[in-house]
């Protein structure tokens, strides 16, 4: 190889006209080298040379050992050990080659770890992350956590904020439909920070997998999910700004009496910040809000009461378990798979098209069973033991004084339980839960257990001038117990007068 000033020689002497055959003489080189530098240029580098190392069979296993955070003092231990090819050479040049090979690994790093910013279409992008207050400065109640679920445009800069006690997945997807109502569109893409209630992890090829229940709400309102790529700082990061904007914007220097007042300043702070002009676009987010309400997706009508889809079978007892809580359906459908929407007060479930129950919503965990008598009406027609017991079952639903009446009913009144309880539960529906309890409750002071017994108290014509004719109760052995009787009615008729003269 010609050195630089051989080669600047060779070609001086090209330009004076002499030929390759006598400027390879005077040079001391062949020909066919003196041709082939006259083609390149006179301060071309010299090609480098690779040295094999005794290293080099090791490169991939001490690549994955860096990734793995192992010290240089564990790979020396681990190729010397190796029982296959060990190591024998010294410790520095041990160190060394594991320096360059890390030096070539942060650099490849830093070129891929680029940050590639880029601004999004109009409703392309709706960004969206939860923050958390540990000990929230409330004045007027126990300081205790508060989340709050944030969601920004990243076209108009558009903030929408909502305060919760939870991050559970039923929260984050109600949160996200009350997003959209606000906004009257759906954006195309939301993107999350990899959140375990919308993502469970990765597949083989590093593709997020969705949960079901995102997958669900993703199809009936038409957006793209999309999880931020793990070890993307500048994805990662434009979300969690958001969490960090909200914080050092709207808590510094507000105190807040209760969770309603701190609703109200949420809501004030986000029209103004929503008004002013943003630092990113130099326009207010309300203003470009306009231009991307007509690129969004339309709002479903189920928008207004969205049910949480979920698939359930129902047991041998025509029960479908849901939230923590049992509800029936007809006994015709036992066994078969139902479809669930679990609205924000409802619960509906669902066979194929059909709508094959519907419940008022009991709090999630509550263990309680949810009954539509006319669900067991085919079985309850063979078996009226089971009639009484399922009436007495959802009497003891009404709380207030009725476990303690029921319980002691069906301690005096084994005998004739049966007749009794449907007795109770006609007066039930005719009366109401209201009267029949405040019945029960003047009925068990005066120790008169029986449906006769509420039955007198409930037909009675109360609250009119007259004296009240004498409490009759049939059966009963002594004056005693019906002069207890009369005192409960009495009763009665003064709470009925009262409540009537303040209603005036």
């Amino acid at each position: 190889m010609l050195r630089q000033m051989e080669r600047s020689t060779a070609h001086l002497l090209s330009k004076r006209g002499k030929s390759i055959r006598r400027i390879a003489e005077e040079l001391g080189r062949s020909p066919t080298t003196i041709a082939k530098v006259l083609k390149e240029p006179v301060d071309r580098e010299p090609a480098p040379r690779h040295r094999q190392s005794g290293l080099d069979p090791w490169r991939p296993q001490i690549q994955g050992w860096l990734r793995e955070g192992l010290s240089v003092v564990r790979m020396l231990e681990l190729v010397r050990g190796d029982p296959d090819k060990p190591y024998t050479g010294s410790r520095s040049h041990f160190g060394e080659y594991v320096h360059r090979v890390r030096r070539e690994q942060q650099q490849q790093q830093a070129s891929a770890d680029v940050p590639m910013r880029f601004e999004g279409l109009p409703a392309e992008y709706l960004q969206v992350d939860w923050g958390e207050v540990r000990s929230f400065p409330f004045t007027q109640q126990a300081c205790s956590r508060r989340y709050f679920l944030c969601c920004r445009l990243k076209y108009s800069r558009w903030v929408w904020v909502r305060w919760t006690q939870d991050m559970r997945q039923e929260t984050l997807l109600r949160g996200l439909v009350d997003c959209f109502v606000a906004l009257g569109w759906v954006p195309w893409v939301l993107v999350f920070d990899n959140m375990k209630t919308v993502t469970s992890g990765r597949d083989s090829s590093g593709q997020p997998v969705w949960t079901p229940a995102l997958l669900q709400l993703a199809g009936e309102f038409g957006f793209h999910p999309q999880a931020c790529d793990p070890g993307a700082a500048n994805q990662k990061g434009s979300v969690e700004s958001l969490v960090k904007w909200v914080k050092g914007n709207l808590l510094p220097g507000r105190s807040f009496t209760d969770d309603a007042d701190l609703e109200d300043q949420t809501a004030d702070w986000l029209r103004y910040a929503n008004a002013r002009a943003s630092s990113a676009t130099g326009a207010a987010p309300t203003e470009r809000l306009e231009e991307e309400a007509s690129k969004g997706g339309v709002l479903p009508p189920t928008a207004g009461d969205y049910g949480l889809l979920e698939s359930r079978q129902i047991s041998p007892e025509a029960l479908v378990a849901v939230a923590g809580n049992r509800y029936s359906v007809p006994v015709e459908h036992v066994g078969a798979p139902v479809t669930v929407r679990l609205h924000a007060h409802r619960v509906r479930i669902w066979r194929d098209t059909a709508c094959v129950a519907d419940h008022p919503r009991s709090p999630d965990g509550a263990r309680e069973r949810v009954v539509k008598v006319a669900h067991f009406e085919p079985v309850l027609r063979r078996k009226p033991r089971a009639r009484a017991m399922l009436y007495r079952e959802m009497l003891l639903g009404l709380g207030g004084r009725a476990p303690a009446y029921l319980s002691a009913l069906s301690r005096r009144r084994r005998d004739r339980l049966g007749e009794e309880i449907l007795g109770v539960w006609s007066l039930y529906e005719r009366h109401g839960a209201a009267d029949l309890l405040a019945a029960m409750a003047l009925a068990n002071d005066a120790g008169a257990y029986g449906a006769d017994a509420l039955a007198l108290l409930l037909d009675s014509p109360l609250g009119r001038s007259a004296p009240a004719p004498p409490l009759e109760l049939p059966g009963v052995p002594t004056q005693n117990e019906v002069d207890r009787q009369l005192a409960a009615y009495e009763a009665w008729v003064r709470v009925d007068v009262a409540l009537e003269e303040v209603t005036r």
